[in-house]
């Protein structure tokens, strides 16, 4: 078993990583820590001039991509390991990703105190690697893995006269991040990234659900994402404006989510919240989401 790491090279590049992903579903579900769409939205979300061969890093395994691990500055670590990897592998690869992260952590202007990567409390092998290399759980930060299959037919969306559910259009991209930007206040969303968005392989306008005002401003989203090979889809991410919250949209447009995805096909469907959010803690089972586990937050002290 030969195991060598090198840096993100280019677009090839994000095709192998992603797909680690969809052959770790296609060897286990549901507890997979991500799906390609989430990869997706990070990669758009933080595209503003990144130099990425810094800021990803790939493992393979005779030549073969089986994990990878991504920097997001100060200091989180995020990764995916194919779940098929044999136990010394997986250990070697993740001490090495921590000194990877560790390095460019400490190589910053202000260098923070520790490190970290989330988890899933599942991942019961992953947990004992990080324990034995010095990580400790924290409180401070975990977010609920939500789960639900589609064997019944979700129930039908509900909305209050004059609004409707539709996909959004090609040519109203900034209204959309408006949108999003009144969600999610303060928020990085840009056109230009949103641009990149629509670049990427799991993308489609056609799941990228809006609801409409009856004003005909947009008022909530859910964007779907939806692995065809390994039959999985994920809700990130999910969305009110302000102005309309209270309303009902954002569970009317999650189920008119998973109606599309059903209808695809899909086998499983992942949406992830932060525990201390009580709003979409409740959002998702009123839906059909069970709480399946937390991925959470793994860290260790950098210098000293």
């Amino acid at each position: 078993m030969t195991i060598t790491s090198r840096s993100y090279e280019g677009p090839a590049d994000l095709h192998a990583l992603l797909g680690t992903i969809t052959a770790s579903w296609r060897f286990t579900r549901p507890l997979v820590n991500v799906t390609p769409g989430g990869v997706e939205w990070w990669f758009a979300v933080a595209r503003s001039g990144i130099d990425w061969r810094e800021r990803i890093r790939l493992w393979e395994l005779d030549g073969e991509v089986v994990a990878w691990a991504f920097f997001e500055p100060p200091n989180e670590l995020g990764n995916h390991l194919r779940v098929d990897l044999p136990a010394d592998g997986r250990r070697a690869i993740v001490a090495e990703m921590l000194e990877w992260v560790a390095e460019r952590a400490l190589g910053q202007s202000e260098p923070p105190s520790s490190v970290f990567l989330h988890v899933l409390d599942a991942d019961h092998a992953l947990c004992d690697d990080l324990r034995a290399l010095g990580l400790t759980p924290s409180e401070a930060s975990a977010f609920s893995h939500f789960h639900t299959t589609l064997g019944a037919e979700p129930a039908a969306p509900v909305l209050p006269p004059g609004y409707r559910i539709r996909p959004v259009r090609e040519d109203e991209l900034a209204a959309r991040v408006d949108l999003h930007r009144a969600a999610f206040t303060p928020s990085r969303m840009t056109v230009e990234k949103y641009r990149q968005l629509v670049t990427m392989p799991h993308y489609a306008f056609a799941r990228d659900l809006v609801v409409e005002a009856p004003d005909g401003s947009l008022a909530a989203f859910t964007m779907v994402w939806w692995d065809p090979e390994a039959r999985v889809g994920e809700f990130e991410p999910v969305g009110t404006h302000p102005d309309h919250r209270g309303k009902g949209l954002a569970r009317a447009v999650n189920l008119a989510g998973l109606h599309l995805l059903r209808g695809l096909g899909a086998l499983d469907v992942l949406v992830f919240s932060r525990t201390e959010n009580a709003a979409s803690e409740a959002l998702y089972p009123s839906v059909g989401f069970q709480r399946l586990s937390v991925h959470r937050a793994w860290t260790r002290a950098l210098g000293g």
